[in-house]
């Protein structure tokens, strides 16, 4: 009954945001999967409907942002091959380096810690998805954050 009541108006939802029927119908359907995974978290229908068009829309954002960072990615990559290889490889090079230095520095955080970053910024996840998915509180997640940042902060000054 649920599905049928709102699936259609969760893809015309989904749809004016992504512009892709078919990428729509992904985020629909993975917002059905999540419903019915926390079936028994709903007192009524209208927490349904909330929840539903909540995570339909959050879970456009997040596809939108990460198709923007892959054209971007794109684009750089496009801007850095009409330049010499030489600078290109060099570039890229550097870029490692750091990343892998910034990748270590987060393997040091405590796992909780790590876990919760990681999500943030490689997942692309945000706080509320993250406190559901780990099943702890938003604050918990944004005081996790805050505590990671400040750790990697402190381990990047001591190296100067």
């Amino acid at each position: 009954m649920i599905f049928k009541n709102y699936h259609p108006g969760l893809l015309y939802f989904a749809t004016q945001y992504l512009k892709d029927s078919q990428a729509a119908e992904d985020v629909v359907a993975e917002s059905f999967l999540k419903i019915w995974q926390r079936r028994s978290d709903f007192e009524s229908l209208s927490a349904i409907k909330a929840f539903l068009y909540t995570t339909v829309r959050n879970a456009c954002i997040n596809l939108l942002k990460q198709s923007s960072r892959y054209a971007a990615c794109h684009e750089e990559i496009k801007y850095l091959s009409e330049k010499s290889e030489e600078l290109y490889a060099e570039h890229k090079m550097i870029k490692a380096e750091l990343l892998n230095r910034i990748w270590r520095d987060i393997e040091l955080l405590p796992p909780v810690r790590r876990n919760i970053f990681k999500m943030i910024y490689i997942d692309g996840l945000n706080t509320f998805e993250i406190a559901n998915a780990l099943d702890i509180s938003v604050d918990t997640v944004r005081v996790q954050k805050a505590r990671a940042l400040n750790a990697l902060r402190a381990i990047t000054k001591e190296r100067r």
